[in-house]
């Protein structure tokens, strides 16, 4: 745990905090309690006493973020600090839990149902995976780390739309018809990278959009979703530079196997992470959400076909 970490608390964008925060990336010997989550596995969720989910933090300058656990007597972990001796050491796993003497309440959810329900708070919400408590510095509040991260998308009443982004950025989403995307059965969360806030100086901007990469590669696999006729993260890129752009277009990683991110250019081309693009034709909706769904259902098979 570095110096310049514990320093630059207040000021590190949410983020980047709870990126440092996944216990992996600072514990290499840290062993997990769980394998890797999908949106329809059950979780143990904090909630108050009326039963409803409710955030967890100690340190003012730590993320407020939701706290969920894949096994009941996990939730002891909040109870008292971790020294980061035990984290590197690989000796969590000898302590004992003894959920009797829990502090917290609990109750079994589904991970994507509880994230719908976090969608509509009107803030960026996340939440922290089989959290603990640890040790930072004599004489400082510990943090809340966790053995994963995932994002709540944001409902905007607005455009009717989830979003990972600023909804100052969303009004051209105006002209998708929610009642469309209904009918389709597709589901659709929005991230929007625009000009907006960038500054004209090519060095600082440069380092803004690698930050901003940098962010959405973080939060792409972390983002649960709704299985429909076709799940996608849509990154909408509007910077008017086309190398900006293409530097956006990776083939991130997603939290659920059944979703993929696709990317709309300023051009208002329609390209895969692989730099594939889907032609459509934009006259109407259907000409849209179609071509997109039937490339995901060709890319499902494919990937059933390699493994007989």
């Amino acid at each position: 745990m570095d110096l310049e970490f514990l320093m630059n608390l207040d000021s590190m964008p949410a983020w980047r905090l709870l990126k440092r925060e996944v216990l992996a990336q600072e514990f290499p010997l840290y062993r997990h309690e769980s394998q890797p989550l999908g949106s329809h596995d059950l979780v143990y969720v904090l909630v108050d006493e009326k039963g409803k989910p409710k955030t967890f933090r100690v340190n003012k300058a730590d993320t407020e973020s939701f706290a969920v656990f894949t096994r009941p007597e996990l939730v002891t972990r909040l109870q008292k600090a971790y020294k980061k001796e035990e984290m590197q050491g690989g000796t969590f796993a000898s302590r004992d839990l003894n959920l009797e003497q829990a502090e917290f309440d609990l109750k079994i959810m589904m991970l994507g149902e509880l994230t719908r329900q976090l969608s509509t708070r009107g803030k960026e919400t996340t939440i922290k995976i089989n959290p603990l408590l640890l040790e930072m510095a004599q004489g400082m509040e510990p943090l809340v780390f966790a053995e994963e991260v995932v994002f709540a998308p944001q409902y905007d009443e607005f455009t009717g739309k989830m979003l990972l982004s600023d909804p100052e950025d969303a009004k051209a989403l105006l002209a998708i018809n929610p009642d469309d995307q209904k009918r389709f059965g597709i589901e659709l969360v929005f991230y929007m990278m625009t000009t907006r806030d960038l500054p004209e100086e090519k060095e600082e901007r440069e380092k803004i959009l690698k930050d901003e990469i940098e962010k959405l590669s973080f939060m792409a696999s972390r983002t649960p979703m709704n299985k429909g006729s076709g799940s996608f993260l849509a990154v909408l890129l509007n910077l008017e530079n086309e190398l900006e752009e293409q530097a956006f277009i990776r083939d991130y990683p997603m939290f659920d196997s059944y979703s993929d991110v696709i990317f709309v250019t300023s051009s208002l081309k329609l390209l895969t992470g692989r730099l594939e693009e889907v032609h459509y034709n934009g006259a109407k909706i259907d000409t849209i959400f179609g071509p997109l769904i039937q490339w995901q259902r060709g890319k499902a098979f494919q990937r059933r076909m390699a493994t007989y």
